[in-house]
């Protein structure tokens, strides 16, 4: 039946319209290679968005569509979230070399199967999947084509099941062939050990996270097996080290030499990571990342942890010092759930960085400790510290950035800070270090009132420059316990941390040691009159005043009282108060 004139001009108006609306949107008017951009980067990751697929786009619009099918690039991201666009997206992609991204599934694995066998070019192959739908798909992953660039097959856990107890049906080597010499990247995760073929001699990244024991070899063995890609830049391992890493035979002696290894990632126990280390040799600006998730036998090896680590950048000192050393703590959770109780779910972390004069961003060491139920221990967290900076070379530290580094105390800062001797510049964010900032005072009060002029022993004698960000200045500290070198949690120091900061300039000017610049950005209660005594101890005071302090804005016990981040889950315990700074400027 014909439509009626009326109802053909309704329908092209509406149109019309659509059109018009259309052209007001920024997504509809992007030029078609922006869009094709777009368009590849959701290509590369929708398979990993259940029921979903990048296809779905050139449905949007009629200019997406056709930017859709002009980019070939675009089809070469083969879709299997269907039959029907796995064939479709083939078709498309002409002769370019396809990426096989798929999850895999009792729906698709037909589908990913006969791609893997018949596709002539494949050059990425990225898959996820569960270990009963990965078995019929090995044997094409263990024999690539020769134009695969990178690989990587991302097993499932099964649920309760253990890492240590995930199995394959059997073990079996590599199977022969011609090098293949555009594979770069690999990265395996709880899949078996036999993907990594000794056919990728050019490979450049070698990654392995979670490999099942029954897949792990002995340590003669994975060294011979790292030996093997001689142009390897970049390893990573995350759990997944040899079977008898641990083991107290093991020979220390043999080292793989690795001559183009640029940065080893290493995740796992304290020994499991000293024992690595020492079987591995770095280039001079190699960097190493540290992740030490467990600590059950921190306080027997973690001193040789340190030693290595250490021993890799004395060995570069000359050369490429160290210029930059940061310091931070995260937590988790509240600390204390009771009185003197601490919370079981609360978890501290210790990161250290050190950069040095390179021409990269990235830091030459990344050092992370924790979380875990031992770092929720003040006392193991500044033994950590104090370990790690006594085997680094500091002489040569310039800049030194502390977050939220507030568990260290003054008597254990000194021993730290007589080691960097031309520091210049001091970085401090997040919660106030009042530990450090009462030793350095301390240390200069002491300097100030001597009749003589030896300075050997003043701490940091060459700092130019304070930085405060996001610091509370009416932050309170705590006194040091009894039982330890840490933090006693009930007895509080009111002494807020920038009258501490302006003790320390005042005494450092006393000794002619005047800083030259004190700084700070996004700080809260700031009292103007402290900074006015400030500003006549440096050479240049800067701050924004949108953290100045008005008064009645903080309800305090006190005038003299202090600010502190909360601890408890409730109401805090009867806590004792002390002003140490009032008490010793009352006493001299």
């Amino acid at each position: 039946m014909e439509k009626s004139p009326a109802t053909t001009g309704t329908k092209s108006n509406r149109l019309n319209e659509l059109w018009k609306f259309n052209s007001m949107r920024l997504a509809c008017i992007l030029p078609s290679e922006v869009l094709q951009r777009i368009f590849i980067a959701c290509a590369q990751t929708s398979f990993r968005i259940p029921r979903w697929s990048w296809v779905d786009l050139s449905h949007v619009c009629s200019t997406w569509r056709q930017a859709a099918l002009d980019c070939l690039e675009l089809w070469s991201h083969i879709d299997f979230s269907h039959p029907k666009r796995t064939t479709l997206s083939l078709q498309r992609s002409n002769t370019m070399p396809i990426s096989l991204r798929a999850r895999v599934n009792s729906d698709n694995q037909q589908s990913v199967y006969r791609t893997l066998h018949h596709a002539p070019m494949i050059r990425h192959i990225h898959i996820i999947s569960s270990i009963y739908d990965i078995g019929p798909l090995m044997g094409a992953l263990k024999n690539p084509n020769s134009c695969l660039e990178s690989l990587i097959v991302d097993v499932l856990r099964p649920d309760n099941t253990d890492n240590r107890n995930l199995r394959y049906s059997k073990r079996s080597a590599p199977p022969p062939g011609p090098r293949l010499l555009s594979m770069l990247y690999l990265e395996l995760h709880r899949a078996p050990l036999s993907l990594v073929s000794h056919r990728f001699t050019n490979l450049r990244h070698l990654s392995l996270h979670h490999l099942p024991f029954s897949e792990r070899p002995s340590r003669q063995d994975f060294l011979t097996l790292l030996e093997r890609f001689v142009m390897l830049e970049h390893l990573t391992l995350d759990h997944a080290f040899p079977k008898n890493m641990t083991a107290g035979s093991c020979n220390p002696t043999r080292i793989a030499h690795l001559p183009n290894l640029l940065s080893i990632s290493l995740t796992g126990s304290v020994l499991e990571l000293t024992h690595i280390l020492e079987c591995l040799s770095l280039q001079p600006t190699g960097r190493i990342h540290c992740h030490i998730d467990k600590t059950d036998d921190f306080k027997t090896n973690f001193w040789r942890f340190a030693k290595v680590v250490g021993s890799q950048f004395h060995a570069t000192a000359v050369g490429m010092p160290l210029d930059t050393l940061a310091v931070e703590t995260r937590e988790e959770s509240i600390r204390f759930s009771d009185v003197n109780v601490l919370n079981p779910d609360f978890r501290q972390a210790l990161r250290i960085r050190a950069f040095g004069v390179t021409e990269f961003p990235e830091p030459l060491l990344d050092l992370v400790i924790g979380p875990d139920t031992n770092t929720a221990h003040d006392e193991v967290i500044i033994s950590a510290l104090a370990s790690v900076w006594d085997a680094l070379p500091l002489m040569n530290i310039y800049t030194l950035v502390l977050h939220n580094l507030d568990i260290v105390t003054q008597k254990s800062w000194p021993r730290l800070l007589y080691s960097l001797r031309v520091l210049r510049v001091i970085e401090i964010i997040g919660h106030s270090p009042n530990g450090l900032l009462w030793a350095l005072f301390m240390n200069a009060r002491s300097h100030s009132h001597l009749e003589h002029d030896d300075m050997s022993t003043m701490l940091l004698p060459t700092l130019e420059d304070i930085y405060l960000h996001n610091v509370d200045c009416f932050g309170g500290g705590f006194m040091t316990s009894p039982l330890g070198p840490f933090n006693s949690h009930h007895d509080l120091d009111d002494s807020r941390c920038l009258e501490v900061a302006g003790a320390y300039l005042e005494d450092r000017q006393r000794c002619s040691l005047p800083l030259r610049s004190f700084s700070m950005s996004h700080c809260t209660n700031v009292p103007v009159k402290l900074l006015t005594d400030i500003r006549g101890r440096v050479s240049h005071l800067l701050w924004d005043h949108r953290g100045r302090y008005k008064e009645g804005s903080l309800k305090l016990d006190t005038e003299r009282s202090a600010v502190y981040r909360s601890l408890w889950s409730f109401h805090p315990p009867p806590q004792r108060h002390y002003h140490r700074l009032q008490t010793l400027m009352e006493f001299d």
